[in-house]
């Protein structure tokens, strides 16, 4: 897949009309809206890259202000003086990740397969689930918040390269002393699922500090060449070839689970490729079978290959995708979806890895 140059030799972010068809326009925009989601500041931003406030629409979701503005500074050729705005800002974690953005090569999401018919399951109507919860107490010991940090220094950022120069980001996480799981849709090539990537290296401790400051982390080789993976499960396991931080938690790799709608599941991730995040809202289950686990805990590009936890961190899915269904609903009702931990637990132990 073509992040921003391969194939036409022009920087992504040089090219006029700015391309909103590449993944890391995309991903450049949902990044920026992700961190500056007021209006104020990022007006002060367009003022100091020399945009003129008057030539963008406000007043939209910022998701568009933030598309607007980027066209904009593209067509005034000032995109360049406004991302370093941006990167010279106070928030590191964000300029890192910027950073990977404006290299020659981006660094993209690794590309997920395309959806299989039938992928989705069993609709439901949304506001039923809501009237269920409401009735429901949503109170968790504070425990719960121990047991999180403990585990969340299992979870890593993943950054992959291919033979031919790609980079794809992604998140795995520790499920035994060298062994990181993820999916395989980010460890081997989307043209040929049988090659997997030429490097990989897991950042363990990529984290931000309430202030935004990006916290030090450890990079970790990964030897590609034990990579071992499932496509029809989207799973996949790497050793990693060096020691891991001291420290680091093990996800215990259950062999089955008891996830089912109306429960609620926790995803610790690296979403935007950018520092680990726990998402914890409206994360209703809203189908469970015997392949997948449908919920409505939000993910975003660099998610996939993350760990989805019960309400007692217990593993219950490997996250990989988000799922759509239209016709029954006005709007869309959109999901996301992981492989049931079960599945993937089978797959991991025919291979001989755990």
């Amino acid at each position: 897949m073509n992040g921003g140059t391969a194939g036409h030799g022009v920087h992504f972010l040089d090219r006029v009309p700015f391309d909103w068809s590449l993944p890391a326009s995309r991903e450049l925009r949902d990044l920026l809206c992700s961190v500056h989601y007021r209006e104020g500041p990022v007006i002060a931003l367009a003022q100091q890259a020399g945009i003129s406030p008057a030539s963008v629409h406000w007043g939209q979701p910022m998701a568009a202000v933030w598309h607007d503005l980027i066209t904009t500074a593209r067509n005034q050729d000032k995109l360049r003086a406004l991302l370093d705005q941006v990167v010279n800002g106070p928030d590191t974690a964000l300029a890192g990740r910027v950073g990977e953005l404006l290299r020659a090569e981006p660094v993209v999401q690794a590309p997920a397969p395309p959806a299989a018919p039938g992928t989705w399951r069993h609709f439901h109507d949304p506001d039923a689930a809501e009237r269920r919860i409401f009735r429901t107490g949503s109170y968790l010991d504070v425990s719960f918040l121990r047991r999180g940090m403990e585990l969340s220094t299992a979870v890593a950022r993943l950054l992959v390269t291919f033979p031919d120069g790609r980079q794809y980001h992604g998140t795995g996480f520790r499920i035994g002393e060298d062994l990181l799981l993820t999916n395989h849709h980010v460890l081997f090539d989307d043209s040929d699922p049988a090659r997997p990537a030429a490097r990989a290296e897991a950042w363990f401790g990529y984290e931000a500090d309430l202030g935004g400051r990006e916290l030090a982390h450890v990079r970790v080789p990964c030897a590609v060449e034990s990579a071992v993976g499932d496509p029809a499960y989207d799973w996949a396991v790497v050793r990693v070839a060096a020691p891991v931080p001291e420290g680091t938690a093990v996800v215990e790799l259950p062999d089955t689970s008891t996830v089912a709608a109306g429960d609620r599941v926790y995803i610790v991730q690296h979403p935007q490729g950018g520092v680990k995040k726990l998402a914890a809202h409206h994360n209703v289950v809203r189908h469970a079978d015997d392949e997948v686990v449908q919920y409505w805990t939000d993910t975003d590009h660099g998610s996939s290959g993350s760990p989805v936890f019960d309400e007692r961190w217990r593993l219950v899915a490997l996250h990989h995708r988000w799922v759509e269904i239209g016709p029954l609903t006005e709007p869309p009702e959109y999901r996301n979806q992981g492989i049931r931990i079960d599945k993937v637990t089978e797959g991991v132990r025919r291979a001989g890895r755990v």
